[in-house]
């Protein structure tokens, strides 16, 4: 596996990029001959993306570089890996999988298994048909507080009795992206990542008034409720993100488990709605929807001393703890 850009600390220091191969990392500023000897942060490395992938790009085909991580390294197990994005805007796509949506659709009224269920996954399968063809994605922003560690706890108080999880594709911006197109969004793409966009069920919808409808404010944004990394993985790394495979374990039994091919509107599509209407900069992230499987189609949220695995193929695993 390539190398891929972690966000570390030790020792007290302060959170900095390194280039992490075969579980040893190595400070950007350790290659003193390129322009990452003055990148000391996460934020910097992403605010200048365009100056620094093409020696980033040589370093992770570089024998003598993984030589040279091999041996100044430290082990990732001695530091500790913080969020591969530091602060930024974030953008939450939401109902974008088509096996998801259906799901949803199929656990309402007389449930999966009654009678009006095959009249509702026709009906469901040709809103999602559609809305592919002529609507557009749904996106609401989520703050950059809720941005936390992928090691990290989660902490679950006593009243949050309907809090969810989802395993996402995150996509990390690393040029200006204003009115792009979907054949160039992928340009303005530093890197990829796993997030985990935590939702309080109960809160989506808002009964006063009604008419105003979701409330991602409560739903969404308390800090710690958006678990990213552990790695960011350069976009060249990942060719094909539609053949990312996702998953999230809870205790140790597989709740979600899906494909990004999957999505309704496509990474590129996202990048080039939202950019119609702000503008992306260097450092946001995109969170581009999430598989079937959710805690309200299995019935179980999240509890103090359950344990959440997600995880993406090639993008790596985080690992929360829920605690009180």
């Amino acid at each position: 596996m390539p190398p891929v850009i972690a966000n570390i600390s030790c020792a007290g220091s302060e959170p900095f990029p390194a280039l992490l191969h075969r579980g040893r990392a190595t400070a950007l500023t350790h290659w003193k001959d390129t322009s990452l000897a003055n990148v000391g942060s996460m934020t910097t490395l992403l605010e200048q993306w365009a100056t620094h992938a093409r020696p980033l790009r040589w370093l992770g085909s570089s024998t003598e570089a993984h030589e040279t991580i091999a041996s100044h390294g430290v082990n990732i197990e001695d530091v500790t890996v913080h969020a591969p994005v530091q602060r930024g805007q974030v953008y939450c796509t939401i109902g974008n999988y088509r096996a998801q949506v259906l799901q949803a659709a199929l656990d309402t009224d007389d449930g999966p298994g009654g009678a009006r269920a095959e009249s509702r996954k026709t009906a469901t399968l040709a809103a999602i048909g559609k809305r592919r063809e002529t609507g557009s994605p749904y996106v609401c922003m989520k703050g950059s507080a809720c941005i936390a560690g992928p090691y990290d706890r989660l902490h679950v108080d006593d009243d949050l009795t309907t809090l969810d999880w989802e395993v996402e594709v995150g996509v990390i911006i690393g040029r200006t992206a204003w009115k792009v197109d979907r054949a160039t969004a992928l340009d303005h793409v530093a890197g990829y990542c796993v997030v985990n966009d935590i939702t309080l069920r109960s809160k989506v919808f808002r009964a006063d008034p009604q008419i105003l409808g979701t409330d991602w404010l409560q739903s969404k944004a308390r800090p710690g409720w958006l678990p990213t990394g552990p790695w960011l993985v350069p976009v060249w790394d990942v060719p094909d993100p539609a053949a990312l495979h996702l998953q999230l374990k809870l205790n140790g039994a597989v709740m979600q488990d899906g494909f990004a091919n999957d999505m309704i509107f496509d990474i590129a599509e996202q990048i080039a709605y939202i950019s119609q209407h702000t503008r992306l900069e260097p450092g946001d992230l995109l969170c581009t929807g999430s598989p079937a499987g959710f805690g309200s189609h299995h019935g179980r949220y999240l509890q103090a001393g359950d344990i959440m695995e997600a995880s993406i193929d090639g993008l790596g695993m985080q690992r929360v703890v829920c605690v009180p």
